[in-house]
Formats: structure tokens, C-alpha cells, sequence
């Protein structure tokens, strides 16, 4: 009974919507709890995704310096037997300079020893 009007309440009918809230905001909270899990899970195997991509880009950046490394060397080698190869050069130059110059000399001779004569 109500306490202002003294009518009768019937609770048997209030039963059923409140057993329909509850099963309606136990299927919501089993959804998000669902939607979180799922989240969860996914931002778990990005991170072992990233991760992964990770080690293999160091993998490949680790495999470029290395030949980098050995491609540097090579230069280094090439340069070296080039500079050894330059300054043989020039040795040769200098000396063909050297006889060059007693080449000229000794024709200077003869052409003043073909003046006098001739």
C-alpha cells in the first residue's frame, strides 16, 4: 500500500523492467569489457609488431654499415696504391725532365761545335 493515496502498489509488474535494466546494462558492460579486451590485445601485438620491425631495421642497418665498413677499406686500399702509383710517376717525370735537360744540353754543344765548324 502506498503510504499518501493507501492504494495498493503491485510490485510483480515493476519485477520484469528491473530485471530488464539489469540484463541490458549486463550486456553493456560485458560489450565494453569485450571493446577493452580487444584493445588491449591489439595494442599488445602492435607493440610486439613494432618491436619486431624494429630488431629487423637494425638487422638491415647493422648489414649497410658493415658494408660500409668493408667498402671504405676498399677505398682506402685503392687510394693508397694510387697515391704509391702517382709518386712513381713523378719520380719518372723527374727523371725524363733530367735527361731532357742533358739532352738539350748536349744538342747546345753540337750546334756550337757545327758553328764553329761549318
Amino acid at each position: 500500500m502506498s503510504r499518501t493515496s493507501g492504494t495498493a502498489i503491485n510490485v510483480g509488474q515493476s519485477m520484469p523492467l528491473a530485471q530488464s535494466d539489469i540484463a541490458q546494462t549486463s550486456t553493456i558492460a560485458s560489450t565494453v569489457l569485450v571493446v577493452a579486451l580487444v584493445a588491449i590485445v591489439a595494442v599488445v601485438v602492435l607493440g610486439f609488431y613494432r618491436a619486431r620491425r624494429a630488431s629487423d631495421g637494425n638487422e638491415r642497418y647493422q648489414a649497410l654499415v658493415e658494408r660500409t665498413t668493408e667498402t671504405e677499406a676498399r677505398l682506402a686500399d685503392v687510394a693508397e696504391a694510387t697515391l704509391t702509383e702517382v709518386k712513381g710517376l713523378r719520380t719518372d717525370l723527374r727523371a725524363a725532365r733530367e735527361e731532357l735537360a742533358e739532352v738539350k744540353q748536349r744538342l747546345a754543344s753540337l750546334e756550337q761545335l757545327l758553328s764553329q765548324i761549318g
